[in-house]
């Protein structure tokens, strides 16, 4: 969902561009979003209806969404091939457009601060950019890359286009003009994923959604016009990422404590075991005593690693936890079917993690071998005198 355009200054690497290259057609989407300066210019062609469903979200854009707009030329066939303008004075269709190559269905180029940015997406999502080197974007849209850690090169990274705007446009209400845009257009992208790397001449970006890189873009870009603001960099990344970043994104939301981080990461429980696992680790080192009953229900066998560090978090938390959380534990505990939280003795981790109960446990089963002992004993002692007298009389019925 992003084009990662980066720099090197003096030997680190720094967001120059990002996905949201393709900004103007955000703007097109919802021109009053943003300030008119704001919003490059971008040119498109795209290909007949039937190329152009293999790529849901382009499809999506033009057949429902470019279509019904005001600005569409009234009788014109959405399904047949055309080219549009967008930018800060809104959409303009300016025809058929250009013959495409075969398993092309969109291509075309982003005027952003006089640079052209050219692009083209291909008939399995695939989009490929050629972003000039001394590209700039505003401060507040490198902002957005760095906290998603989108502005790197040479690494490939995926991010869920529907969850990344989710958590930037919060809950959208009926008759916002935004809610259809962002909603239906983001889960029509779904994953996203790109790398990007350096050439002589340009910084290259390719990666593959089923919107391309250009749709899910611009739909950033108009959630960015008025983001909600509720969710930390490092949770929205924790929730957002499809890669390796997932999980080390959760262990550093120790970072940023407070009930905001401790929900983000209650939810994040339920992802797969390794996200699980850094989000139980999380939470035990933020001491999120109420999270406990979330943290033993993602206990389970299939998630290994989450139900042994559930263990270990009720061991640590357990003594500091109020009542109510101890009582809404216990019943889920009773409920888990994970061995290593069952085996917890819960009536042993006391206030203090002093427990007298192992010695006390010691010292009955000592008495109790002891009245074991003694019975035997008794019986013993009660059966000798009963085989003597049998044995007395049998030698008088002799004599």
């Amino acid at each position: 969902m992003a084009l990662a355009v980066a720099e090197r200054r003096a030997g680190r690497r720094s967001n120059r561009g990002s996905w949201l290259a393709a900004a103007g057609l955000g703007g097109a989407l919802t021109v009053a979003a943003l300030p008119a300066q704001a919003l490059p210019t971008v040119q498109a062609t795209f290909a007949s209806g039937a190329q152009r469903a293999a790529v849901p979200g382009i499809d999506w854009f033009c057949a429902r969404h470019l279509a019904r707009r005001g600005e569409w030329p009234r009788g014109r066939d959405p399904s047949l091939p055309f080219a549009v303008r967008l930018g800060p004075d809104g959409i303009t269709v300016l025809g058929d457009g250009v013959a495409l190559p075969p398993g092309v269905v969109a291509a075309g180029a982003c005027d952003v601060a006089g640079k052209q940015w050219l692009w083209s997406c291909r008939s399995d999502g695939t989009e490929d950019w050629f972003v000039p080197p001394d590209a700039t974007l505003p401060a507040p849209w490198r902002a957005v890359l760095r906290e998603l850690q989108a502005d790197v090169l040479d690494e490939p990274r995926s991010l869920d286009a529907a969850v990344v705007i989710g958590h930037l446009a919060g809950t959208l209400v009926e008759g916002d003009p935004r809610a259809e845009l962002l909603q239906l257009g983001a889960s029509s992208c779904g994953e996203v994923t790109w790398t990007a790397w350096s050439t002589p001449t340009h910084l290259r970006v390719r990666g593959r959604s089923d919107g391309g890189l250009l749709l899910p873009a611009a739909l950033l870009l108009v959630a960015l016009a008025d983001p909600v603001g509720k969710t930390s960099p490092l949770a929205l990344r924790a929730f957002a990422a499809r890669d390796g970043d997932r999980a080390e994104a959760a262990r550093q939301c120790v970072r940023a404590p407070g009930p905001k981080t401790v929900r983000a990461l209650s939810a994040l429980l339920q992802a797969e075991d390794q996200v699980a696992f850094a989000a139980v680790d999380a939470l035990r080192r933020l001491g999120a005593t109420e999270a406990l009953p979330q943290i033993v229900a993602a206990a389970r066998p299939e998630a290994p690693w989450t139900s042994l560090a559930a263990a270990d978090t009720l061991r640590a938390l357990w003594a500091s936890a109020p009542t109510a959380t101890r009582q809404a534990t216990r019943a889920a505990v009773a409920r888990s079917d994970s061995v290593p939280v069952r085996s917890v003795d819960l009536d042993a981790l006391v206030p203090g993690n002093v427990s007298p109960r192992p010695a006390e446990r010691a010292a009955d089963a000592a008495a109790a071998r002891v009245r074991t002992i003694v019975v035997l004993a008794l019986l013993a002692i009660g059966l000798y005198g009963l085989w003597s007298r049998e044995r007395a009389r049998l030698r008088a019925d002799l004599t």
